[in-house]
């Protein structure tokens, strides 16, 4: 017995240590099956580097948490749970829409202690909710992120806050922003005041001073600040409600004081006309059409364009006028010196000359090089005001006392120079060279002796036009302001080489203009003549005979 016992202790002893070891084995096995089971499964774990900080969501649990068609738990409209009902489903619990009149709203714009109501008559109150449930439903369908992999865990972690602090939503029976907008500019916008700077807008040409309209405060304030403050107050349901409005005076920055104060005569140039009537009238009319003419800040004037065409139906004469060279009558014919005479005006007011062109030849109203010639459909005169106020023309002719021609007069009106600095005109001639041929031309209707100029001779002349800038009666500087070019022009003569016969024509020396008779031709005797008595006579003796009788026929 004692023998046995010993026996079976030693068995039991070893059979202990068998399970042991089998133990110990399957310890291992499934410490090596979870090693394996976390190797495979932590590629698919992510640890998200947003705020959140969430860990051990896989990035494919939280994927499908978030790709459903429903709204996300946690979000309520109304204060009713919304939670995975669908948009359709949501909308048709909030949709409605209302008549609000008067009597249901009444919304006051309060302005300087002065009360505006709103009139909402009639109106039709939509409900928002389409766009509150949109809303609803896109809360944590997006975010920011810098990786897929982090917009997808923001997002998750906006939904997964929802469970402790739910999202809240809020219809309303409203109007639409365009039609607040318009309930609100129809009571503001009468109110609304501009500021009005002073301005001038004419010219008196009896008292020389500008026409000036006076300044005044203006009156502003936000409308778009006042439109979202009452689309809010509808939105929020509170239809009883007074809105403030901030309101500010705003001062113009230009009055007409100053304006009276600053402007003045800048410039003026005097020119003597002829005395010839025609030519006096043509430039009085065209006096009479630009003075007074005011020019605001960058406007410009055009000669051509603002006189117009020279008709007879206006008033204007035929004067001399420059054509191919030469002077003719022409409707208009003296108008340039005009053009002239502001061109010079306009130099010494500092404005900008756009477009100028000379003469054939140098007037004599300018010096050389500053004249402005003006044609209709060709050569032009422009300027624009370039300065910062507007300038006015004044312009007149009148007759000398001496009743000899008389004086056009044009000055411009504007802020004068600054500095005290004051502008010449001058012209500078550079080179001059005078003809040294004569054109003839032989003229079959006058008579052999007579002769009459028709294009008389000009030198070539090259000259320019400086702006001389003065300072205390100093010189300071002179521009160059333009280039003139005349041309050499020859004199052209009509000879006459019409004999005394009243048949015969003669020709010319191109070179001095000598007519160069041709001989009359000796009459060819006709044998067939005979006397009174019948009996041939002498053709040679009758004719001496007859040029020597004092009786003949050519003296009777």
């Amino acid at each position: 017995m004692k023998k046995k016992s010993q026996y079976q202790a030693q068995r039991k002893k070893k059979s202990n240590k068998i399970v042991l070891i089998a133990g110990i084995a399957v310890a291992a096995l499934l410490a090596i099956g979870a090693t394996t089971y976390y190797l495979v499964t932590h590629k698919q774990r992510v640890e998200p580097t947003n705020p959140s900080g969430i860990t051990g969501v896989s990035l494919e649990e939280m994927k499908a948490s978030l790709d459903v068609s429903t709204i996300y738990d946690g979000i309520f409209i109304n204060g009713q749970d919304v939670s995975g009902k669908t948009r359709e489903e949501v909308l048709a619990l909030f949709n409605d829409s209302t008549v609000i009149s008067d009597s249901d709203i009444r919304i006051v714009l309060r302005l300087n202690g002065q009360d505006y109501p709103l009139h909402t008559d009639g109106l039709v109150l939509m409900s928002n909710a389409s766009e509150i449930v949109e809303e609803a439903y896109q809360y944590g369908r997006s975010a920011e992120g810098a990786t897929d992999e982090d917009i997808i865990a923001e997002r998750y972690r906006m939904i997964s806050e929802l469970r402790t602090t739910p999202k809240y939503f809020q219809t309303a029976v409203t109007l639409s922003e365009e039609k607040v907008a318009s309930l609100v500019h129809e009571v503001l916008d009468p109110l609304l005041v501009e500021v009005k700077e002073a301005t001038v807008t004419g010219f008196d040409v009896e008292t020389l001073q500008f026409i000036i309209e006076d300044s005044s405060n203006g009156f502003e304030f936000d409308i778009d600040t006042v439109i979202q403050d009452v689309k809010n107050a509808i939105d929020n349901g509170e239809y009883e409600k007074t809105i403030g409005i901030s309101a500010s005076v705003t001062m113009p920055k230009v009055s007409k004081e100053f304006l009276e104060s600053h402007l003045g005569l800048v410039s003026t140039t005097k020119t003597s006309t002829t005395n010839v009537r025609n030519r006096n009238t043509n430039i009085r009319l065209v006096c009479e059409t630009i003075n007074g003419l005011v020019l605001q800040p960058g406007e410009y004037f055009n000669y051509n364009e603002y006189v117009g065409e020279r008709t007879a139906e206006k008033g204007y004469k035929e004067a001399g006028g420059i054509y191919d060279g030469a002077m003719r009558d022409e409707l208009g014919g003296g108008i340039c010196q005009v053009s002239g005479t502001m061109y010079h005006s306009v130099v010494k007011a500092d404005l900008q000359v756009d477009q100028r062109h000379p003469h054939s030849w140098p007037s004599g109203y300018v010096p050389i090089g500053t004249d402005a010639t003006v044609t209709w459909g060709g050569a032009n005169f422009q300027f624009t005001n370039t300065s910062d106020y507007p300038v006015a023309i004044h312009a007149e002719y009148k007759p000398k006392d001496n009743g000899n021609g008389g004086w056009c007069t044009v000055e411009i009106f504007g802020r004068p120079i600054p500095d005290g600095m004051t502008i010449e005109f001058i012209g500078v001639v550079h080179s001059s060279t005078a003809p040294t041929t004569v054109e003839y031309v032989a003229d079959p209707t006058k008579p052999v002796g007579e002769t009459k100029t028709e294009r008389d001779p000009h030198n070539a002349i090259s000259a320019s036009g400086y702006q001389v800038f003065y300072k205390d009666g100093e010189e300071v500087r002179r521009v160059k302001v333009s280039s003139s070019y005349y041309r050499l022009i020859t004199a052209k003569i009509l000879v006459g080489v019409l004999d005394p016969d009243g048949i015969t024509i003669h020709s010319i020396d191109p070179l001095t203009g000598e007519v160069i008779m041709t001989p009359t031709p000796t009459p060819t005797p006709d044998p067939t003549a005979t006397s009174s008595s019948g009996e041939p006579t002498s053709s040679s003796s009758e004719s001496s005979e007859s040029s020597s009788d004092p009786t003949s026929s050519s003296s009777e």
